[in-house]
């Protein structure tokens, strides 16, 4: 015999279908403008700015208990001409914390430039501990400076260069 289902049954299956399909589209993993997954965030520790088209990423100093670290960075040039990184300074409230070693830095077009070269000496900071923040200023030639807070972290905790020859770790 065959089954025969009554409008009204039919009319509750097809309402039903119905509901399950609108609450599974309206909370499809977190799908929408404000989505988790199309929000921006920072996977690296240091910190990132931007000036016209120089990108700094990951920024951070890297020292040991006493206070004696380095620079770390690492610079995008996205324009079409040559810019130089002339300096490097501290907000005047820092008092104690000193820069050495910084020389300028010639940003080629679509080229990355890290601090520390690889083939050179470091930007040495010393004074500023682990755990605190440092307002910096970099400075260039042609972009505009960028002035953010740098985290200072400790030498062991992240070393992004190698140990030279003789064992001695840059960062």
């Amino acid at each position: 015999m065959p089954i025969t289902l009554t409008s009204r049954t039919v009319r509750r299956t097809g309402l039903l279908g119905a509901a399950a399909l609108v609450v599974s589209t309206l909370t499809a993993c977190g799908a929408g403008f404000n989505a988790q997954s199309t929000q921006p965030y920072q996977a690296a520790e240091g910190s990132n700015a931007q000036s016209g088209e120089i990108l700094a990423r990951n920024m951070l100093v890297l020292a040991d208990a006493e206070g004696k670290g380095e620079l770390h960075a690492a610079f995008v040039n996205n324009g079409p001409e040559n810019d130089v990184l002339k300096s490097v300074e501290l907000d005047p409230s820092h008092q104690g914390i000193e820069i050495t070693g910084m020389r300028p830095f010639t940003l080629r077009p679509g080229a990355l430039l890290s601090v520390p070269p690889t083939t050179g000496k470091p930007v040495v900071i010393t004074g500023a501990k682990p755990g605190t923040m440092l307002k910096m200023t970099f400075s260039f030639n042609e972009a505009g400076p960028i002035t953010t807070q740098v985290p200072v972290l400790a030498h062991d905790h992240y070393s992004p260069t190698p140990p030279t020859e003789t064992g001695e770790h840059h960062g």
